[in-house]
């Protein structure tokens, strides 16, 4: 086991959302709406309360073009002794824009949502200038990070509001509620389910801004990752030797300006045996710190090379700086091995490999290997990031590694030296049950 610290508390991250809900409101008449209990809940503002299940119970349930399985995380919050609960996030995806993201409102462990059925719900859709940080992760320093990210400024890009006339409205009887989101560009998107406990309107969206009317609580929240375009990656080496570089010729439709490219390199089938718990520890109020955070794997540490040039990022995280999050979504998995990987590791390790440089929009990108990494297939995960116009980019793939892969040895992509059929990647896993629902 490895404990590190988290540079990403979900916890911050929750109720942060809430904040864009602030500002002076006048509450109007209730709408018999049944509140969550004050003991569940914190209090952001006057008006906005964010349960302290919402991490748990609002999910993505489509998958983009641009997928890896991810560990299994937990979270637990011992002020609340909720004990590890899961997170419900098996995989890593990058979304389409004008395809829909689909999300389902849900009872999961640790958060039943039935008490909530016939309260009528809207949904909070919010596209990022940049992905949220926390630095300084306290409420009071939260107007200067995390709430100038998710607030009525310069950091939101657009707000849209999905309510009845967008198919949301009432959770059912079984506590349940699906909805879908269809976003027209690329970028990071927060999304924030609310249940309308006075007032009238409940949220409204004007020019951009949201507003509430009446007190709201927030019972859901999840993020994406949304792509402009894909990319189109293919090895120049098919497959490799284990120790040679992988080398991925990258073509992109991002315009002519400077790129992040990000390429992470993992033997298939070891995330998904894998597991991560984040540990809230003291109490959830004003005085919250980034040290009351912690990451346990199960894993002891990740085996391979980082890459990774000065000042650089992907989805707003800076990985030269931001290390040690957990590998939730695509930037918590480029920031876990990029923060992990080394050369000599040992233990139980994850085979993998990280390389983050600035380029051209067309390049070759180089992710080293190492001579110890056994035989298999290898998925590799390519994000390309535009540095002026946050234009996104992705793609997926396998490259297989075994000795005698090389170009002497009949190991060109012409020659058959492709991964093997089958080759046990995140479709063809067993180990990806669904959590049983409270």
């Amino acid at each position: 086991m490895v404990k590190i610290p988290i540079v990403k508390p979900i916890a911050i991250f929750v109720m942060a959302v809430a904040l864009i809900l602030a500002g002076p409101v006048s509450v109007m008449s209730t709408v018999g709406a049944t509140p969550v209990a004050e003991s569940q809940s914190v209090s952001v503002t006057e008006n906005v309360d964010v349960w302290e299940r919402s991490p748990l119970t609002l999910r993505t349930t489509s998958e983009g073009p641009t997928t890896i399985v991810a560990p299994r995380t937990f979270i637990n919050v011992e002020s609340a002794a909720t004990g590890d609960l899961p997170l419900n996030k098996r995989t890593a995806t990058i979304h389409e824009r004008n395809e829909s993201i689909n999300m389902s409102f849900e009872p999961r462990i640790g958060a039943g949502t039935r008490a909530l059925a016939g309260d009528e719900a809207q949904l909070l859709a919010v596209k990022l200038d940049e992905a949220p940080t926390t630095e300084g992760a306290n409420t009071s320093d939260i107007p200067g990070s995390l709430g100038d990210v998710l607030a009525n400024n310069s950091n939101i890009t657009s707000s849209e509001l999905l309510d009845d006339a967008e198919g949301v409205g009432a959770i059912s009887d079984e506590g349940e509620l699906n909805a879908s989101y269809t976003p027209e560009s690329g970028g990071v998107y927060a999304f924030a389910l609310v249940t309308v406990d006075s007032g009238e309107e409940g949220l409204s969206v004007s020019d951009g801004n949201v507003s509430v009317n009446g007190n709201v609580t927030v019972v859901g929240v999840e993020q994406a990752v949304v792509q402009d375009n894909a990319s189109t990656v293919e090895p120049t080496q098919n497959p490799v030797n284990p120790g040679d570089n992988v080398t991925l010729d990258v073509a992109t439709e991002i315009g002519d300006e400077n790129v992040t490219h990000a390429v992470v390199l993992v033997k298939q089938g070891e995330l998904q045996q894998q597991s991560s718990t984040v540990t809230v520890s003291g109490e959830l109020n004003e005085s919250f710190s980034q040290d009351q955070i912690t990451v346990e794997n199960s894993f002891d540490n990740v085996s391979g090379v980082a890459t990774v040039d000065d000042n650089i990022s992907i989805a707003g995280v800076n990985l030269s700086t931001n290390q040690s999050i957990p590998a939730i979504g695509v930037q918590g998995l480029f920031g876990t091995v990029v923060s992990e990987a080394e050369s000599d590791a040992d233990g139980e390790v994850i085979h993998a490999s990280a390389t983050v440089v600035s380029a051209d929009s067309d390049a070759n990108v180089t992710v080293e290997t190492l001579d110890s990494w056994p035989n298999g297939a290898y998925q590799y995960v390519h994000v390309a990031v535009g540095t002026e116009s946050g234009t996104i980019n992705s793609d997926t793939g396998t490259v297989a590694i075994s000795p005698g892969g090389g170009p002497d040895n009949g190991g060109s992509p012409g020659n058959g030296g492709g991964p093997p059929d089958n080759a046990g990647g995140p479709n063809n896993t067993a180990d990806d049950d669904e959590d049983e629902e409270e």
